[in-house]
């Protein structure tokens, strides 16, 4: 009989608190945004609209950036993914931005970028190379994902 009553309140304590859990009473904002940060990869909940509608989206798409990278490239380091305002009329543009050491260099700033979908955030093929990002006058294209063109 006491270990019936025992289990009773352990039941009860377990269903308040996952109520008590899930209702903070403050609504949840929906992201507005695509941009997402190193920072970002620590937080409980993601604040980025591609994470929030899928968990695996950033690593899937790094291990893409991995994978199109020349062999012996080493000390893959995220540092962010941004999908800047575009101007009328011209396609939307995903960049992620990274630190890696080509074969037998040092660490440097790299990118990736790709045609950006924002009804499923998908990106299209990646090309990228060393630089902050394409539209840097500096920019060179050194790597590009293998597979057809979109």
């Amino acid at each position: 009989m006491i270990r019936m009553h025992r289990s009773r309140r352990l039941w009860s304590a377990i269903v308040i608190a996952g109520i008590s859990a899930c209702s903070s009473g403050e609504p949840v904002a929906e992201p507005t945004s695509y941009r997402i940060e190193k920072a970002d990869l620590t937080a409980a909940e993601p604040d980025d609209i591609c994470r929030t509608k899928d968990a695996a989206f950033l690593r899937n798409l790094l291990l893409r950036i991995t994978g199109a990278l020349p062999p012996g490239t080493s000390s893959f380091e995220f540092v962010d993914f941004n999908v800047p305002s575009m101007p009328e009329g011209k396609g939307m543009q995903a960049t992620v931005r990274f630190r890696a050491a080509p074969p037998g260099g040092k660490p440097k700033t790299m990118y990736a970028t790709g045609a950006f979908d924002p009804k499923d955030c998908r990106v299209g093929h990646l090309i990228g190379g060393p630089g902050e990002g394409s539209d840097n006058p500096d920019a060179k294209t050194t790597f590009e994902e293998a597979g057809s063109k979109p």
